[in-house]
């Protein structure tokens, strides 16, 4: 609970320069200003930035989709990640958010945006044909500097098509369990509810109490798969 209140007193800091406070805060980057160019005999097209704090992107987007991928200081990049979508078509945005201290970056959010028929729809049209729709889905990712196997890695997925403060979710998470965490090979679980978001960060932190006094080196690992 107090992480919680802690999370959601730091929103009302976001609009003091991020750069110079101690509290999490966040930057931003438009991926708009990078380099793109089309891959030799596909219909896929790369962007490449550099970004905050020695950090790289790069987007592979084509008609139907985008995915993004990340290295740090010129390390190996980590493998591409799109999140799930049921709309035919869909891309990153083109800004992205940075949460990050004075030591620098520990998480992105960046918001997903699928839009028109479902993939299931009938393309020869009829009544299972489908509507045109829009989903949009905020993809948190955990940013490890120090990591020797995965400097990166989608952490949470909040659904901001049915979460009315998404944006506010996205950081609470981000910040509650981003710092620190180490990747693995599991998928990020998606939110679409706020009141899992503070059922998750409540029971993290119940977890943490407990182990404070007779934790050795070993820490908690925040929940990934499932809340």
């Amino acid at each position: 609970m107090l992480r919680t209140v802690l999370a959601l007193g730091a929103l009302s800091a976001l609009a003091a320069p991020a750069l110079a406070q101690e509290e999490p805060g966040s930057v931003y980057f438009q991926i708009d200003s990078c380099a793109s160019y089309q891959l030799p005999g596909e219909p896929v097209w790369e962007t490449a930035c550099l970004t905050h704090d020695n950090w790289s992107i790069f987007l592979h987007s084509s008609e139907h989709g985008s995915a993004i991928a990340y290295a740090y200081n010129g390390s190996e990049r980590t493998g591409f990640y799109t999140p799930p979508r049921t709309l035919l078509f869909g891309g990153y945005h083109s800004t992205m958010e940075w949460r990050r201290t004075s030591d620098g970056a520990y998480a992105t959010i960046h918001r997903y945006v699928s839009e028109g028929p479902s993939m299931d729809a009938d393309p020869n049209g009829g009544p299972d044909s489908g509507l045109d729709e829009r989903q949009d889905h905020l993809v948190i990712t955990a940013l490890n500097p120090d990591s020797f196997e995965r400097v990166a890695c989608p952490l949470y997925v909040v659904d901001a098509s049915q979460i009315a403060d998404a944006n506010d979710a996205a950081r609470i998470l981000a910040d509650t369990f981003a710092p620190g965490h180490v990747c693995d090979e599991s998928e990020p679980f998606v939110f679409t509810d706020m009141g899992e978001v503070y059922a998750t960060v409540e029971a993290y932190d119940m977890e943490m109490e407990a182990e404070q006094g007779g934790a050795d080196e070993a820490s908690t690992q925040p929940p990934k798969s499932r809340p």
